[in-house]
């Protein structure tokens, strides 16, 4: 399980959410923890007070051979916050990203078309969400 604070010291936020008693709320989320459906209580962190204003997703169209040299050099990057081994559609790899400035992005696009075997990278900068619940 994931450390963490708990849920405590939000428990009546949560409560007032879900528009029920506190106790129900403090009885769901014990109940969904010994499911282990809920696995942890994580911080949320503001990656914007970081400095991280641009959010997004990076697609690397890219043979499986080179997908290990891809996933070393990703893994020292600041602005990598994830990586999925893609097993449909035209990408090896989706990285989630965030930078602090464009020309970020820029050496980035430039890094990629360095390495041999990049067919095509694509970005997807995020804006705003819409929580459709």
């Amino acid at each position: 399980m994931s450390e963490g604070i708990g849920v405590g010291p939000r428990l009546a936020e949560l409560a007032r959410h879900l528009e029920v008693p506190r106790s129900t709320a403090n009885l769901r989320v014990r109940m969904l923890t010994e499911k282990n459906i809920i696995t942890g209580f994580r911080p949320q962190i503001n990656w914007e007070e970081l400095g991280y204003y641009i959010n997004g997703y990076i697609g690397i169209e890219c043979p499986k051979p080179i997908v290990g040299d891809l996933l070393d050099f990703l893994k020292d990057q600041e602005w990598v916050f994830g990586v999925w081994e893609v097993t449909s559609g035209k990408y090896g790899l989706l990285v989630m990203c965030r930078f602090k400035q464009y020309s970020e992005i820029e050496q980035l696009k430039t890094f990629t078309r360095t390495v041999q075997g990049i067919r095509d990278v694509d970005v997807f900068l995020l804006g705003s969400y819409h929580s459709l619940k």
